[in-house]
């Protein structure tokens, strides 16, 4: 019987980046060490059994592309798939995790609860080589719960910063530098989320449908959509004030994208809580998709997603496909 392995993917980030002086940790450069050097660290004090691990990528993860997305996915269905993989740890930048927390609960969600195996995202705030660094914690806990999961698998795909796991779909990054920044809001693992989701296509391609994000603020214009319409953008995700509202002038010309066949996601720029779909008087002529608790950035992967998979699915209803993200 073949012995069983925990995978560790590499990515780069913080966790792995090095401070010029460990007297100043946020003066660093991230993604400087291989992810094999991440695991000698915690390695010898706390024992996961094997552990091999793979090199994704080695990058500040502002520099994340749907291409590395992509490569990201396959590695991972790839562990999921694999009999002698017992659970999979991702090593992120903070800067963008939440984004590929939501690509791969949208994609890989469901296969990894049908195969009851733990994948979990961490990362650091900071630098390896800075005092009192987050990252060695924060990596053994997530080793350590990619091993004991112990029914945590039907939850699809998990994250753990500053010893607290959580949702990877739910990790917003909201302080600029405390530790605890992407836990923030996170809800409670109190039973299983989206049952009724499957698992959209993994994209075998770098090709996505562009789509940006327009923001709503006081004398915002039209301009900006005018331009993005006239260029062939697909999606434009608005991040609103409050509740998801929007400055009239603004709201204007994202009503006209969304009837020349832009698809409109409302979301808003306050970084908690929910933008429902009721939409109060006199806007009633909105006529664009809910983000619900989605951020504006995670809508933006949402929507590239959910148009991919109507494209697959030779139909044009992406409204329903992203609600069930």
């Amino acid at each position: 019987m073949s012995t069983q392995y925990l995978l560790l993917l590499g990515t780069g980030g913080t966790i792995a980046g090095l401070a010029m002086d460990t007297q100043k940790p946020l003066n660093y450069v991230a993604g400087q060490l291989p992810v094999e050097g991440l695991l000698e660290q915690v390695q010898e004090s706390l024992e996961f059994g094997e552990v091999r691990t793979v090199q994704v990528a080695n990058i500040d993860s502002r520099n994340m592309t749907e291409e590395l997305l992509v490569k990201l996915g396959w590695a991972v269905k790839a562990g999921l798939e694999n009999d002698e993989v017992s659970g999979i740890v991702i090593t992120h930048g903070t800067d963008t995790m939440e984004e590929t927390g939501v690509f791969l609960h949208a994609t890989l969600g469901k296969l990894a609860s049908h195969y009851k195996k733990a994948v979990v995202l961490t990362g650091a705030m900071l630098p390896a080589n800075a005092d009192h660094s987050d990252g060695q914690t924060n990596l053994k806990s997530a080793l350590y719960l990619a091993k004991e999961a112990r029914g945590l698998q039907q939850f699809g795909i998990l994250a753990v910063m500053a010893g607290k796991p959580c949702l990877a779909r739910d990790l917003s990054k909201q302080h600029t530098h405390a530790l605890d920044a992407l836990v923030v809001n996170a809800r409670e693992l109190d039973g299983p989320i989206h049952k009724r989701q499957a698992d959209l296509q993994l994209p075998a391609q770098a090709s996505w449908p562009w789509v940006e994000i327009v923001t709503s603020h006081a004398g915002a214009s039209g301009k900006l959509v005018d331009m993005l319409v006239a260029q062939g953008v697909q999606g434009i995700v608005v991040a609103g004030t409050g509740q998801g509202s929007v400055n009239k002038v603004l709201a204007d010309q994202l009503i006209q994208a969304a009837l020349n066949g832009v698809a409109v996601i409302r979301s808003s720029r306050v970084g908690a809580g929910a933008v429902f779909s009721e939409i109060p008087e006199p806007d009633t002529a909105w006529n664009w998709l809910s983000a619900r608790d989605l951020n504006p950035a995670k809508s933006r992967i949402a929507l590239q997603l959910a148009l991919l998979e109507a494209n697959s699915r030779k139909t044009d209803d992406w409204q329903s496909i992203f609600a069930t993200i």
